[in-house]
């Protein structure tokens, strides 16, 4: 009777440590779950979206898409009410998919991006809408390095006015690989 007793009181305490750990393990899964909930309910802005972005770790995967976020951020920087700081972590992204030739041939990059987007607002331009090619571009060696060209439509309104304009970015890969502007054109602009 003994070794039953004895069995019965073990598979008691092991039932016991069972049971603790489970409500623990409830516990924690529902207290986590709130947590997490909390934050999920944050909905990024536009211009958190760019301020966010690390180019070291999320670099744009394609040329196109370079265009894109220089699009992205555009449209923001015209559109959107922010601070100092956050227009100089946009404008620091900006210039992280600018090729290096480029940005060597700027003066003083974000004061002269920030008086152009200022002046603009001033005289009642907002950014409507954007659109890159939906076509993967032709690659080419230039003096040993690949450069592509993607063109772009932006459509901006002035007060009420609609402005078109087209435009063709020059992309060269640096070495690590990753497509950067090194320029642009306008192909077109009208009313």
């Amino acid at each position: 009777m003994e070794s039953s007793t004895k069995s019965a009181i073990i598979k008691s305490v092991v039932l016991l440590v069972l049971g603790a750990i489970v409500v623990a393990g409830i516990y924690f899964a529902l207290t986590r779950g709130k947590k997490s909930g909390g934050s999920e309910e944050y909905q990024l802005t536009a211009v958190d979206e760019i301020t966010t972005i690390e180019l070291d770790k999320t670099y744009p995967a394609d040329a196109r898409k370079v265009v894109e976020l220089y699009a992205q951020i555009m449209r923001v920087l015209y559109n959107e009410k922010y601070n100092d700081t956050q227009e100089e972590k946009m404008l620091s992204v900006l210039a992280g998919i600018m090729d290096d030739e480029l940005m060597a041939n700027q003066i003083n990059f974000n004061k002269s991006m920030s008086n152009e987007i200022e002046s603009r607002k001033k005289d009642g331009y907002t950014f409507s809408t954007y659109q890159v090619q939906n076509y993967e571009p032709d690659v080419v060696t230039v003096d040993g390095k690949k450069m592509c060209d993607v063109d772009c439509f932006f459509s901006l309104m002035e007060n009420n006015s609609r402005i078109n304009m087209y435009y063709t970015f020059y992309l060269r890969r640096d070495a690590d690989k990753r497509w950067k502007i090194l320029g642009w054109e306008m192909k077109q602009d009208s009313n």
